[in-house]
């Protein structure tokens, strides 16, 4: 009888089929706001708040989670992008409210350019070009929580766009619209 209670115990701790080992989540804000995600879901303070499509969230990432400033709550949740990069999903937390902001490609938040702003975003993965002495612009978009807002941080992703294109383009899309130009090789 002890080894059959002890058996299904360990069945009842398993994850079901096709489901994470770790798909819950859980979050205190500094106001005491409760913030969970389940099975795709974000719950705050006990209310439904966003549900994704599909459950792609990593739930392992180190990524995921919450960052205060100001008073304002956002909540940082890494998921899947089929072939491309994954993304790093932003939500305002308000109330027991999860306001979807945007998505833009996953990095750690963390003061990059050590302007005393902590910044996130980046690039898509580089497309190679069909004639050798070419590659395309890769444009990055990088944002950061300053006073606290999220805002288009203009200067650092001026500065990436940059150190990995040998320039900057405020429009990077051809003549049909379509990302992006092509640019000369650098000559070594």
């Amino acid at each position: 009888m002890f080894f059959r209670l002890v058996l299904l115990s360990m069945i009842a701790s398993l994850p079901a089929l096709g489901q994470a080992a770790n798909s819950n989540l859980r979050y205190q804000s500094s106001q005491n706001q409760l913030v969970s995600v389940f099975k795709g879901k974000i719950i705050v303070n006990g209310q439904p708040a966003f549900e994704f499509p599909q459950d792609n969230i990593v739930y392992k990432s180190k990524r995921n989670g919450l960052q205060e400033d100001k008073g304002k709550v956002y909540l940082f949740l890494e998921t899947t992008n089929g072939t491309l990069k994954n993304r790093l999903n932003v939500f305002s937390i308000v109330y027991s409210k999860a306001d979807s902001l945007f998505s833009v490609v996953a990095s750690d938040v963390k003061d990059y350019d050590r302007d005393g702003y902590l910044e996130f975003g980046g690039s898509e993965l580089a497309t190679p070009h069909p004639s050798a002495d070419s590659l395309y612009y890769l444009p990055s978009a990088f944002f950061e929580i300053k006073k606290g807002a999220i805002a288009f941080d203009a200067e650092y992703t001026q500065k990436i766009d940059t150190k990995v294109n040998g320039t900057y383009l405020v429009d990077p899309l051809d003549r049909s619209g379509k990302c992006c130009v092509a640019l000369p090789k650098k000559k070594k």
